[in-house]
């Protein structure tokens, strides 16, 4: 199987030295930066829903706790997701 000489896309040259290994290991790490605001935000949204349903059916603090969990649960989950599809 021979290419034509005008076919092969140019490559960037490798950054060498410092700046090159900086940019490699954020550019590895960048995946997994946001894995902890998405934890935070799932288990709040949990306890958020939880406590407003907590207000509309006066069951408190009974679906407060459980929208926690289900939180908890489901951050978990996501993190769980995210870390095994980029597992190398």
């Amino acid at each position: 199987m021979s290419t034509e000489p005008g076919s092969e896309s140019p490559q960037p040259p490798e950054k060498e030295g410092r700046g090159g290994d900086w940019t490699r290991a954020l550019r590895e790490a960048a995946p997994y930066l946001g894995i902890g605001s998405s934890l935070a935000v799932t288990v709040l949204l949990g306890l958020g829903g939880g406590y407003w349903l907590d207000g509309k059916l006066g069951t408190r603090p009974w679906l407060f706790l459980a929208g926690g969990v289900f939180g908890v649960v489901a951050a978990f989950w996501q993190v769980y997701k995210q870390v095994m599809v980029r597992k190398p």
